[in-house]
């Protein structure tokens, strides 16, 4: 457990115009204050950021049969894959805002309080949307799916229950690798949301924005909950090796179902979308890695100008 005067430190740090979390707030400076809170000492150093409000939307996507049933450009693999990614979102959202309430009220700072709020409400939203989503895929014949989710939620129940820690630290970990590829998303939309069919682009444009948006939430709560290195490196090598299998997995079954699993140009295709020119995957390395420094904190990326305009433009969207 945090010692209580690290706790102290954080919300009165929380309260000056240096340091702001959460709702209409930002972070700014440096965390001098929280040396006792990492690991030897050592606190992140936090560029400075224009406020970024964690905003709490409740969009309705046209997300039926209509749907072009390999919606990005066509292609089964990439549709797949990413449809293997969204398919896991709905119970894993909800593992997320679990494993965060669940420490809300041994948080004293009240800026950090109220933005676990903002967090748990866009990850309800991102929940109940790509639920939508994995409803129009299991008309679409992939049934595996349900009994899959069926299964995880039970194991992510039965982590709650045993090892909360590790659930938070696992979901501040995972939040890290949304907020890699949700920049990825917003920083290259001709690549990457431009080949989608509109009703998913608006889809996944709005929950790669909000996960910018609530990147350290977690993060956060996990430093005033766990700040060990240790739990911490352990989370996202263990998290990340578990997500990448269990995309292969989704993604090979529906490329399966289709018929085309064996066939040469879908794997080449799949290779092409992950690891090549412009690759998915591909670059990411430095962002990755940047989780097992010992003075890493999320905001040190700064993703203020592609919030702004992914704001602008969802604005635009949902208003027509």
């Amino acid at each position: 457990m945090m010692r209580a005067s690290c706790v102290a430190r954080s919300s009165a740090i929380s309260a000056s115009p240096e340091w702001r979390l959460g709702n209409g707030a930002e972070r700014r400076g440096t965390t001098k204050g929280l040396r006792g809170c990492y690991p030897r000492g050592r606190a992140p150093e936090v560029p400075m950021a224009a406020a970024h409000p964690i905003v709490v939307r409740r969009p309705v996507f046209e997300l039926d049969e209509q749907v072009p049933h390999y919606w990005f450009d066509g292609d089964p693999f990439a549709t797949h894959y990413l449809n293997a990614l969204s398919s896991v979102f709905p119970d894993g959202e909800a593992f997320f805002v679990r494993s965060v309430q669940q420490y809300r009220d041994r948080i004293e700072d009240p800026e950090l309080r109220k933005a676990i709020q903002g967090f748990s409400a866009q990850e309800g939203q991102h929940s109940r949307q790509h639920d939508r989503h994995l409803k129009l895929l299991q008309q679409q014949g992939y049934s595996a799916i349900e009994s899959t989710n069926d299964v995880m939620r039970k194991v992510l129940e039965w982590n709650l229950r045993r090892f909360p820690r590790l659930s938070l630290a696992s979901t501040a970990a995972l939040e890290h690798l949304t907020a890699i590829l949700a920049r990825r998303l917003l920083s290259d939309r001709e690549r990457w949301i431009e080949p989608m069919d509109p009703r998913m682009a608006q889809l996944w444009e709005w929950h790669a924005l909000e996960e910018a948006e609530h990147k350290a939430v977690a993060f956060d709560v996990l430093m005033q909950v766990a700040p060990g290195l240790g739990l911490r490196r352990w989370s996202l090598t263990l998290n990340t090796f578990g997500v990448f299998i269990e995309m292969l997995v989704r993604t090979g079954y529906m490329l399966w179902k289709d018929g085309v699993f064996f066939r040469r140009s879908t794997w080449a295709s799949g290779w092409r979308f992950l690891f090549g020119e412009r690759g998915f995957l591909r670059g990411l390395g430095p962002d990755f890695r940047s989780w097992y420094r010992r003075d890493f904190h999320p905001d040190q990326q700064d993703d203020g100008p592609l919030i702004e305009a992914g704001r602008a433009r969802l604005a635009m969207q949902l208003a027509s």
